[in-house]
């Protein structure tokens, strides 16, 4: 049977599983997604809607990816429209998110190369110093 993979991403945070585990094939994969999905959104549903589960075949590429605000049944009595509207301002706030995370991390690996590079100067002047 196939190994698939879930990775939580939640705010710029991920969380991954790392061991997988066997589903006869994507479908079944999707409809576990959905449980799990919902049994995590069942103490976190407004704060949850714009995580994502991604889930990875046993290569790790992404199958798909499931928006708790696809299957939050919170907002299953609103008409399709502004569910509609909920998921979209969801998908877009988990993007948002995600770009925010990846500006930090850029930033952390900037601030680790002025750092390097900084040595690199201090050293230079010793040795023009000292020669």
């Amino acid at each position: 049977m196939p190994l698939y993979h879930m990775t939580l991403k939640s705010g710029g945070r991920s969380v991954i599983d790392r061991d997988g585990e066997e589903f006869p094939d994507e479908t079944a994969a999707r409809a576990h997604a959905i449980t799990t999905a919902r049994e995590l959104m069942r103490n976190h549903t407004v704060d949850a809607r714009f995580w994502r589960l991604e889930v990875s075949d046993e290569d790790l590429h992404p199958c798909f990816e499931l928006l708790f605000a696809s299957i939050d049944d919170s907002i299953s009595h609103l008409p399709p429209e502004f569910r509609n509207s909920i998921e979209i301002a969801c998908r877009n706030t988990a993007s948002l998110k995600d770009t925010i995370a990846a500006v930090y991390k850029s930033l952390e690996l900037v601030r680790e190369t002025l750092s390097r590079a900084d040595q690199i100067v201090d050293r230079i002047s010793l040795r023009s110093e000292a020669g």
